[in-house]
């Protein structure tokens, strides 16, 4: 008896798996590659639900600390007590301020750990080869980019839909993380989506790659997944999450600009890009079904009337 207590203690211990053990799924685990702090906010509930809602994991590789954004630092300048806007003080301080903001941002939507690659943000183009050739030290951002990928064994990546009318920055961070993708063995490969923001009332959004840049075909010219934030619940369904936006938002307060967009966007929609198994997108259509499920419980109070105290 004595023996098969003590076998009992050890298979336990150990957790070997007996007869009656059941099976655990792993949470999902993602991988946000951006190019400046508050580019995260395109994809902001979707990140928030993984974290919070599946309780997976989710970490951010920011390429620049975006210190090209001292021009939109009017407002945040009484905030933080710096002359943001005068150029060399922006650019000195903002990397500091700009770091701090998207940590506050990320325990907002639960973010795991953040790879910093403090990269020049020179300044604002449309033209992605700008970084791509000459502010950034690209052979050093994919060596790195490639560690962080071998290293966490991510189910997806999430970036910016590189169209026609983004920040350059944006384009070069997406064209990068494609490639990085493309050069791990094909059974590690994680599945990279890009991802824009759009409001209900838009046309229908469309894309199917970006010129001279083979990688960035998608299998579809319109989205083949979406978080709706405007799913309501809550007390009489008077909440949706937008709240969660707009919070995340709030703590990017050097940006006066990206502060505009509080309670724009309906949706997060993603393109699933061809480099991608396309045998992987039922899965990623199932994992999108499970994002769309909203978890708070519905709550009802029972009606009280007001009570009036005679003096």
């Amino acid at each position: 008896m004595k023996k098969y207590i003590l076998l009992l203690v050890m298979v336990i211990g150990l957790g070997i798996n007996t007869p009656h053990a059941q099976t655990i799924v792993s949470a999902p685990r993602a991988l946000v590659v951006i190019a400046h702090p508050d580019d995260e906010s395109t994809f902001s509930v979707t990140l928030y639900k993984i974290a919070k809602e599946q309780h997976g994991i989710v970490d951010l590789f920011v390429i620049t600390n975006g210190e090209a954004g001292y021009k939109y630092s009017t407002l945040a300048e009484d905030y933080y007590g710096v002359k943001l806007t005068d150029e060399p003080v922006g650019r000195a301080n903002l990397p500091r301020i700009r770091k701090k903001e998207l940590v506050n941002a990320g325990k907002i939507l639960g973010v795991n750990k953040y790879y910093f690659e403090d990269q020049l943000d020179a300044h604002f183009t449309l033209d992605e080869k700008e970084p791509l050739d000459t502010s950034w030290d690209v052979p050093a951002v994919k060596k790195r980019l490639n560690q962080v990928l071998k290293a966490n064994h991510y189910d997806y990546v999430f970036t910016l839909l590189p169209t026609d009318d983004t920040h350059g920055g944006h384009k070069a961070a997406t064209i990068l993380a494609i490639d990085a993708v493309k050069e791990l063995p094909a059974q590690n490969r994680p599945i990279i989506l890009g991802a824009t923001t759009t409001n209900k009332i838009d046309a229908v959004s469309r894309f199917i790659s970006y010129k001279g840049y083979s990688e960035t075909q998608t299998v579809a010219d319109t989205a083949l997944f979406k978080v709706d934030r405007t799913a309501s619940f809550s007390y009489k369904n008077r909440l949706n999450y937008k709240v969660i936006a707009n919070w995340e938002i709030a703590e990017h307060k050097s940006q006066g600009f990206t502060q505009m967009s509080m309670n724009d966007g309906d949706w997060e929609q993603f393109w699933y890009f061809a480099v991608n198994d396309k045998t992987n997108i039922q899965k990623t259509a199932d994992f999108f079904n499970k994002l769309n499920i909203t978890p708070c419980p519905v709550k009802t109070y029972p009606e009280t009337k007001p009570v009036y105290t005679k003096f």
